[in-house]
């Protein structure tokens, strides 16, 4: 029997929804400005922030499943665009699935259900790290629905190493030590999150949730030939997750892939290490678009 994503018990669920409830308002612009999506795998929360009429942006949270990711960034890309942060469906969140989530093409199907209880019919898609992964698979399964991919450190690409999965540990260790060598570690680990106050907060509060999601998979060489909407790929150059100059290499040879972009003093969490910068590069790729 397939398990399904949960916490722990009843306490777990609450103080974890108490912390992010309390981060939200410290820390999200309009924090209350939210909808609950129906979808076949269940309810959604999706935060909305900003007005315009012209296509939406989507923020696909990285491993986690929380908007909460964004919280540096969400202000700016709002001033421009008219933004939804879904809440990823069998991650920690205000709902549970009611039902498994098996693999890349259910999150596809469950992200294409929430476009559509939002009225949404094409949307720009920014994903970081797992988030990436979902967009990559979104769009391959519903193009029409897709203008463009923005992807920040995307897994699937490369077969994930050693190197990066060490990298987590040594992180995760860390987490818990006094702020003055958090820093210490966020600069030589090259890990903003170690240096967020939100995050290391929130973290905690995660231990109570067990996680069953699909491990991001390697994309066939058919999939790579499928994909066909305009796609950014913005990389730390410091990154653990894939070997950048072999990466390079591949994605220059993806008719798919439209930019790539490197930030060389960044590590993987890019919104915490250049804010700034990946804004302006969404931002311009977006609007480069046709809308």
């Amino acid at each position: 029997m397939t398990k399904r994503a949960g916490f722990r018990n009843e306490r777990a669920r609450e103080d974890f929804i108490r912390t992010y409830d309390e981060l939200m308002a410290e820390v999200w612009p309009s924090a209350t400005e939210f909808a609950e999506v129906r979808t076949s795998f269940g309810t959604t929360r999706v935060q909305r922030n900003g007005t315009g009429d012209g296509i939406p942006i989507v923020l696909v949270a990285p491993s986690g499943g929380l908007p909460l990711t964004y919280n540096n960034i969400i202000g700016r890309l709002s001033a421009a665009h008219t933004i939804f942060s879904p809440e990823t469906i069998a991650e920690p969140g205000h709902h549970l699935p009611k039902r498994p989530v098996l693999d890349g093409e259910d999150l596809a199907a469950w992200l294409v259900e929430v476009l559509d209880g939002l009225g949404v019919e094409r949307a720009h898609l920014v994903g970081m790290s797992y988030g990436a992964w979902v967009s990559v698979r979104t769009a391959l399964r519903a193009p029409d629905r897709v203008a463009s991919v923005a992807l920040l450190e995307p897994p699937g690409f490369e077969k994930i190493g050693w190197r990066f999965i060490r990298w987590n540990l040594a992180c995760l260790l860390f987490l818990f030590t006094p702020r003055r060598v958090r820093e210490w570690g966020s600069r030589w680990l090259v890990n903003g999150t170690l240096r967020s106050e939100v995050l290391r907060r929130l973290l905690p509060k995660l231990v109570g949730f067990r996680q069953v999601l699909p491990l991001p998979q390697l994309y066939t060489e058919a999939q790579l030939a499928a994909l066909s909407r305009p796609s950014l790929v913005v990389l730390g150059g410091k990154s653990r997750l894939n070997d950048l100059d072999s990466l390079l290499e591949r994605l220059a040879g993806l008719p798919g892939i439209t930019r790539v972009e490197v930030l060389p003093e960044a590590g993987h969490a890019l919104t915490l290490d250049e804010p700034e910068r990946v804004v302006e590069l969404v931002l311009d790729f977006v609007g480069a678009q046709v809308r």
